[in-house]
């Protein structure tokens, strides 16, 4: 494994209006210590006393998520006791299975109180939480979350590798492959030699850490990330409630696209939010709630909208083709548009 660029900050669990002002709303990463540490999940940083409190904890397990994310199909999946997974990952008999974004059941949350932090966005949104539970030979393809919350991920026992690429870098991601998917990226940071990782991630002004036990990372809203298993490691997250811009374009866009994820990335703190922003979202949300076209035609007209919503506030996501799915996703693109007329 090539060695970590280590450059995502590690402070003490700060109040929530400094997490929010310094990290939330600049979509900057940072590690957290100290959290939960008079939790009673701090001594499940044991795997051994997690083994045996956790064991009869039934669990869905699943392959790994890669070809849910790249095609669109969901493995199928076996059900097995806490503590049987646990050894099965130890001794490599269940290599790269996974049980991922499995909502944390009662007998692990009882363990971990909500932080402080769920009081950020907004009140009715809520938060959500979901355990991770695999082993080494596993890793979560390089992709970023549609529903646009900031991401709290607890790392109970074992260590995580991450790697978190802002939206901004895009197009140095190759997205948009196959189109149905675009929220994955047709890059395989998995099967990358060590010279040819560490290039890449410097190339991507990557941000790149180890998560170990007791810490918790932030993840922002919009941000592309992978992450790798070094161990058999437990960990939960916490997905944090939006502001009100980012929720409304997580629920009202009937397709993820990278366009939307660049878009989006402006509204991160809503206090920001300057007068050419607020037209252009305003723009948006009417085209939006045109509801009388399909899905389909809807999506369409939504990626090319933002797609000149982005050129006309300055990102660098709008602009030529990144690859040949990429040709192929914006011919159709146009393609679907031509036949409308609200929209050149």
């Amino acid at each position: 494994m090539v060695a970590p660029r280590d450059n995502v900050e590690r402070i003490p669990a700060p109040a929530t209006d400094v997490l929010d002002r310094r990290y939330v709303r600049t979509g900057t990463p940072v590690i957290l210590t100290g959290l939960f540490d008079d939790a009673p999940v701090a001594r499940l940083a044991d795997p051994l006393v997690a083994r045996r409190e956790l064991g009869d904890l039934r669990l869905p397990v699943r392959a790994n998520p890669v070809v849910e994310l790249l095609e669109g199909r969901t493995p199928p999946v076996r059900e097995l006791r806490f503590a049987d997974f646990h050894d099965q990952l130890a001794t490599g008999e269940a290599a790269g299975e996974s049980c991922i974004e499995h909502d944390t059941p009662e007998e692990i949350a009882a363990y971990i109180p909500p932080p402080p932090y769920v009081s950020l966005g907004e009140p009715d949104d809520g938060w959500v939480s979901h355990m991770f539970l695999s082993g080494p030979g596993s890793a979560t393809h390089l992709h970023f979350d549609v529903d646009k919350r900031n991401v709290l991920t607890y790392q109970v026992f074992g260590r995580k590798r991450f790697v978190i690429v802002d939206a901004r870098e895009t197009r140095k991601l190759a997205p948009g492959s196959p189109p149905d998917v675009c929220y994955a990226s047709a890059l395989y940071l998995e099967h990358f030699s060590p010279d040819d990782l560490a290039a890449f991630l410097e190339y991507a002004n990557a941000w790149d850490c180890v998560l170990e036990p007791g810490e918790t990372l932030l993840t922002p809203a919009t941000a592309w990330h992978y992450v790798e298993y070094l161990d058999v490691a437990l960990s939960v997250t916490v997905r944090l409630a939006r502001n009100r811009y980012l929720r409304f374009l997580a629920e009202t866009a009937p397709a993820p696209s990278v366009e939307l994820q660049a878009f989006a990335s402006l509204f991160r703190d809503d206090a920001r939010v300057g007068p050419a922003e607020a037209e252009a979202f305003a723009e948006f949300a009417a085209a939006a709630n045109r509801h009388h076209l399909s899905r389909r035609r809807r999506a369409a007209k939504l990626d090319r909208l933002c797609t000149e919503l982005c050129a006309r506030l300055g990102l660098p996501i709008a602009g030529d083709a990144y690859h040949l799915d990429d040709i192929a996703r914006r011919d159709a693109m146009r393609a679907v548009n031509s036949r409308q007329k609200w929209l050149p």
